[in-house]
């Protein structure tokens, strides 16, 4: 494959795709650079926007570049907060750096203005150097695995690395309708962290991160699930959803929650002390003959039981609150 500065060689596959000539003068970017630096960037020397992260550009020039082309290439753009990560290729006269950003989280995403289009699209260093090199993948492939990552990326709470609220509000539906279906129970878990507000002003922002971290690893240790079934709910509460579960086994796992958290103070990454965190639990559930019956099934679709549910175990943790915290209450 000849490598030449048009459009042509990448197609909205590399959005951020970056060419320079052997001056290391910017003669092309891919659309979504375009969009983020502006057109006046062609035509200007490279060092006037990107700084080198690692490896270091020892010699100017096509030469330097090409010493750096089996290597990963981390550049900074001098203007933006956001770094990209790729591979430098070397053709004839002119250099392409075929990059990604490096970005933590979806509302970096949002504030950068970058569509998740873009991403979707490609992988510099692996996918990319692959269709290139070996020409094994497809366009096709490459947007399916894109896509696949940034479905984790969207339904990963950035903080605790559970899962969090798109992916409940798009899992409870679908396992209500399916437990409908199969005459299962169907449980729900909300939690609160107590007094947490008051923890927080009292600790500041990081020490309260470092707690909701602490607070997620422990209820995957207590859940004994995986995680695959839990939550970050929203700020402090989390969420705990139990397909196949009756009333009873949810109430044995709500009160080993509140004892667990109760007897064992966590630590914290960013405090030097033990902090004894309680939690509050609310409970709600379906048993197979309510999920079947024609007094909640009858006229309702699948959403509006979910929002009973939902009500219902809100209700009960808020029901855990006034009667002092640290406590489960269920409502059937």
């Amino acid at each position: 494959m000849t490598l030449v500065p048009s459009d042509q060689c990448f197609p909205e596959l590399f959005p951020f795709h970056l060419v320079v000539d052997s001056e290391l003068v910017i003669r092309q970017l891919g659309p979504a650079l375009l969009r983020l630096l502006g057109s006046q960037v062609c035509g200007s020397p490279l060092h006037d926007h990107v700084q080198w992260q690692r490896p270091r550009l020892i010699q100017p020039g096509l030469d330097g570049l090409r010493k750096l082309s089996s290597k990963l290439t981390v550049l900074q753009l001098l203007h933006l907060p956001l770094q990209l990560k790729g591979q430098m290729l070397v053709d004839g006269h002119h250099a392409f750096f075929l990059g990604t950003p490096v970005v933590h989280n979806l509302e970096q995403l949002s504030t950068l203005g970058i569509r998740l289009s873009d991403l979707a699209r490609h992988d510099a260093l692996a996918d990319a150097l692959v269709m290139i090199q070996t020409k094994d993948m497809t366009i096709a492939d490459l947007v399916q695995r894109r896509t696949q990552d940034l479905e984790r990326l969207a339904t990963q709470d950035a903080l605790t690395g559970i899962g969090n609220r798109l992916l409940f509000n798009r899992e409870l539906p679908a396992d209500l309708e399916e437990h409908r279906q199969l005459g299962q129970s169907l449980a729900l878990l909300l939690l609160d962290v107590d007094l947490f507000k008051r923890f927080n002003d009292r600790h500041g922002h990081l020490t309260g991160d470092a707690c909701l971290r602490a607070v997620a690893q422990r209820l995957v240790e207590l859940t004994g699930r995986g995680g695959d079934r839990l939550y970050r709910y929203g700020g402090e509460e989390f969420a705990i959803l139990l397909p196949q579960t009756g009333m009873c086994g949810a109430q044995q796992l709500a009160n080993r929650i509140v004892e667990g958290f109760a007897s064992s103070p966590l630590q914290f990454e960013e405090s030097n002390q033990r902090h004894r965190i309680t939690m509050s639990v609310g409970l709600a559930g379906f048993e197979p003959q309510d999920l079947q019956g024609q007094a909640i099934h009858g006229g309702q679709d699948t959403s509006a039981i979910a929002t009973s549910l939902i009500a219902r175990a809100d209700e009960a943790l808020y029901q855990a609150k006034r009667e002092g915290r640290s406590r489960c209450v269920s409502l059937v």
